[in-house]
């Protein structure tokens, strides 16, 4: 998805050899040094003038529980805080979705033991929201770095981050993004620590006002109690499965083993690629997105180096061999991987990468069944062995995917390829497999609108993909989303993108009449992304979670994004209920909370009016 310049390749090229061979070890903590190291006097200084005092504190992000969660809390705050006085906490919320919310303390000297607990939530007739349902998570601190290409296209720390959110001493910078998980936490002096709450309200609560309380402890005999109280309304958000939007987000199996020490494609590394599956299915994936070919995502740099644009290289599901007189295929690991994902919940769409190679001339690898050594073979677009490859593996897949019950729900995918290139291979798909002619995924321009019956739109051509012709697609029974990567700066979900964005992706999706969005990567890490958070691209760019030590380790943006497509299906049940159209509340909802967006100025409040209007619609 991400390009880099050409002016920027030779630098590139020689960073990313060492890169891609170094060791992984299986990190999956976040990086200590950035997460307890103390504060230089200056800053000390600067810290305790923006809590007034050198005394424990807590408090409330934005002042408002509510809207708590659509900011950063910047590691070392150096202007006035705001919440201090916040003594009463609230929310409002649907069945069956989920609520996130911060709390952050601070002190001028360590604290150890910190935690928070969340009571049973009373609510009307007697009945209750158990506290134990709530998870509390603990906001990480990453350092912060340049990319290796910010000079050209993606979009710079400096035009993306708030002074607000990212904070440190440039030794390095640091910003809140990874939500560690554990029952307490210790916090250096003069450092902030969010706590994130994550409220989970059942499906069959019954509308009304639940009371209880929130408190946070630390080991110097601080015990803050909160009153909380959650307004549920009498509107359901379905479960993940039967979410309208369609979310497409890229995951790559071999960053899951890597980055846990475990061998690659083994029984460990399966259970990992469930626990990740499942995280996805948490979120309403739509796809199940494959490699057909080593590594669909090669560039070739300048003085014709060849590397992976990701610093872990995708590997081919299917094994191809060569004979010498035909081709010959392995599906073994492709259907594993199907079956396992389908089993977690994703689906029911399979994405096939690619056909077509990325940022790099046509080649074909395969095993040299005489030889037994892996052969790249370089080959020309509609060209005759380009031809008889690819003639070849497509009607065998077909057959395969007959044999599976998976042809319907397949798509031959391709990522960022010309009109001209993919008029190409429509042609030929329709000359040796046209089975898939009505089965062709794209991301990349809106040009390829007559060639995609699955097409996600750059940001810089969304503008090109009207409403009315999303429409048209949509009743034709086509889906068309929209992808952000390194650019634009606003609205993303950068590392250190404001928070609230990830949150109005969705809205944009909605006020657009697009089908949902489309991100490249989930987990595309660096060898230790805690500590070493950049490959080439813009940081974040590459990924949405962490590694864990058995599963993902969700981030801010990722919480975002999956509540802002909690807000889409609210929507989607508005317009539903007016015939499709949208009221005029309707409409000035979507407006306010896609005004402005850049996050490190947008009022943080507008979600949450613009959510609350929706809903007081929906229940009228």
């Amino acid at each position: 998805m991400s390009r880099v310049p050409t002016a920027v390749a030779a630098f590139v090229a020689g960073i990313v050899i060492a890169a891609t061979t170094t060791a992984i070890a299986g990190t999956s903590t976040p990086d200590a040094d950035v997460n307890s190291r103390s504060t230089t006097t200056w800053l000390t200084v600067k810290v305790a003038d923006a809590m007034g005092t050198r005394n424990t504190i807590t408090w409330v992000p934005t002042g408002s529980f509510a809207s708590s969660a659509e900011v950063r809390v910047p590691r070392y705050p150096t202007t006035a805080i705001q919440g201090k006085d916040t003594t009463r906490l609230a929310l409002s919320a649907v069945r069956n979705e989920q609520v996130s919310a911060q709390l952050a303390i601070a002190s001028g000297h360590d604290l150890h033991d910190v935690k928070a607990s969340v009571g049973d939530l009373a609510g009307p007739g007697g009945v209750k929201i158990s506290g134990s349902g709530t998870q509390v998570r603990f906001v990480t601190y990453v350092p912060v770095q340049r990319s290796k290409s910010e000079m050209d296209w993606s979009a710079t720390i400096d035009q993306v981050s708030s002074a607000t959110e990212v904070s440190g001493d440039r030794a390095p910078d640091v910003v809140g993004d990874a939500l560690q998980e554990g029952s307490s936490i210790d916090v250096p002096a003069y450092a902030a620590q969010p706590l994130w709450f994550t409220f989970h309200i059942p499906k069959s609560a019954a509308a009304g006002t639940y009371s209880g309380t929130v408190e946070v402890t630390a080991d110097d005999g601080t015990r803050v109690t909160y009153p909380l109280s959650v307004e549920v309304a009498k509107a359901t958000v379905p479960d993940p499965k039967d979410y309208s939007f369609f979310l497409d987000v890229w995951a790559q199996p071999e960053t899951m083993a890597l980055n846990s020490g475990v061998e690659l494609w083994s029984d460990r590394h399966w259970k990992l690629i469930e626990a990740y599956d499942r995280d996805l299915s948490s979120r309403g994936q739509k796809v199940i997105n494959t490699t057909i070919v080593d590594n669909p995502w090669h560039h070739q740099w300048s003085l014709g180096t060849r590397q992976s644009q990701t610093a872990t290289p995708y590997s081919s599901m299917v094994a191809w061999k060569w004979d010498g007189s035909r081709f010959s295929f392995d599906f073994s690991r492709w259907d594993t991987y199907v079956r396992t994902a389908l089993k977690s919940g994703l689906g029911p769409d399979i994405g096939a990468f690619s056909m077509l190679a990325f940022q790099d001339g046509e080649h074909l690898t395969y095993t040299d069944t005489h030889t037994g050594r892996t052969v790249t073979e370089p080959v020309d677009l509609g060209g005759a062995r380009w031809r008889e490859a690819w003639g070849t593996f497509l009607p065998a897949f077909v057959r395969h995917l007959k044999t599976k019950g998976w042809l319907d729900h397949t798509y031959l995918s391709f990522d960022e390829r010309p009109v001209d290139t993919m008029t190409v291979v429509k042609d030929f798909v329709h000359e040796v497999a046209p089975d898939f002619d009505d089965r062709i995924s794209v991301a990349g321009s809106a040009g390829t609108t007559d060639i995609a019956s699955d097409l996600s739109v750059s940001w810089d051509t969304i503008d090109q993909m009207t409403p009315e012709k999303a429409a048209e697609r949509h009743a034709a029974g086509k889906i068309t989303t929209f992808y952000v990567y390194g650019t634009p700066a606003h609205p993303n979900t950068l590392a250190y993108s404001p928070a609230v964005e990830a949150r109005m992706l969705p809205w944009i999706s909605a006020q657009r009449h697009l089908d949902g969005f489309l991100r490249w990567s989930y987990n595309s890490w660096t060898s230790d992304p805690f500590s070493q958070p950049v490959y080439i691209f813009t940081q974040g760019d590459e990924y949405l979670v962490y590694p864990g030590r058995n599963g993902p380790m969700s981030s801010i943006r990722w919480e975002q994004l999956k509540e802002g497509v909690e807000d889409f299906e609210l929507i989607a049940q508005l317009r539903k209920k007016d015939g499709g159209k949208d009221d005029p509340a309707l409409t000035d909802a979507l407006t306010t909370a896609t005004r402005d967006l850049d996050g490190r100025t947008k009022n943080v409040s507008d979600i949450e009016t613009a959510r609350a209007a929706v809903v007081k619609e929906l229940t009228s």
